[in-house]
């Protein structure tokens, strides 16, 4: 055999390890699900791995239809897209936006919830009486505006309001600590964030700035809503996870979940 022969047998063999290894779990019973862990309302593990919040309830449902026992796999929010390659998980699901520029690095099922963000500043605040998203930019230009690395708020600050001076966190307990304690003006993120830290003590001094940002008034940054994001090419686990979100959706259990962690309907219909 020549070289060139042994190198294409060794990459063929390589390919068809990689592939069997993708779909091992499903065959063995169990779809491990990368999740950030961190995000109140979303996805919070607790000290011994336990892993409640609205990626959770998604993630079992999806895990019930498909007949398979999850496990979950916890680690910071910006490091999941880039561990889909590292056979950790084989799904993400973490809130995670339908971006194009995610689409070259992951592939997604049907986008099943999008929810509305807002930016928080301290009561006190002029910037707390704006009413339009035109004069939030507008005002936000030369101020300290904190998100968490990584996420599609990340990317609309920046290409929006991009006079603001913006800070990034880890996680965001770290965006919130620093909105506490004064060292930001102000903090973009998503409605079941806010909903949570305005209750706490901490919280009790902010509130929301009333305009509501959604997905449509940036699609291009936003994202067309959240979707299980998988490796690229697992047809087979894809139409799978689709078949199952849609059977969600059309049953009402992503509602369930959602007005049971948001009091709202985040629910995207399926158009399959």
């Amino acid at each position: 055999m020549t070289i060139s022969k042994i190198i294409k047998s060794a990459l063929a063999t390589g390919l068809l390890v990689c592939a069997l290894a993708t779909a091992a779990s499903a065959k063995d019973g169990v779809l491990r699900i990368g999740t950030e862990g961190d995000a109140p309302k979303f996805s919070m593990a607790d000290p011994s791995g336990d892993v409640t919040g609205f990626d959770a309830d998604i993630a079992k449902d999806i895990c019930a239809e498909l007949k398979v026992k999850c496990e979950f796999v916890v680690q910071t929010f910006s490091s999941l897209v880039p561990s889909m390659d590292s056979d950790r998980f084989d799904v993400i699901i973490s809130g995670l936006s339908i971006t194009d520029e995610r689409a070259k690095k992951i592939d997604y099922s049907i986008p099943y919830a999008t929810t509305p963000q807002y930016f928080v500043v301290a009561k006190d605040s002029p910037l707390a009486k704006l009413k339009t998203l035109a004069e939030v930019e507008k005002a936000l230009g030369g101020k300290s505006v904190g998100v968490v690395t990584g996420t599609t708020y990340a990317k609309f600050v920046q290409k929006n309001i991009p006079s603001a001076d913006l800070k990034t966190y880890d996680a965001t307990t770290q965006q919130l600590a620093d909105l506490s304690s004064g060292r930001i003006d102000a903090a973009y993120g998503d409605s079941p964030t806010w909903m949570d830290f305005l209750s706490t003590p901490d919280g009790a001094n902010f509130t929301k700035i009333d305009v509501k940002v959604m997905a449509m008034d940036d699609p291009d940054t936003l994202g067309k809503g959240m979707g299980v994001g998988m490796r690229k090419g697992n047809t087979e686990l894809k139409a799978k996870v689709d078949a199952a979100v849609c059977k969600m959706v059309n049953d009402g259990k992503v509602k369930e979940a959602s007005m049971t962690w948001f009091q709202d309907d985040y629910t995207i219909p399926c158009k399959k």
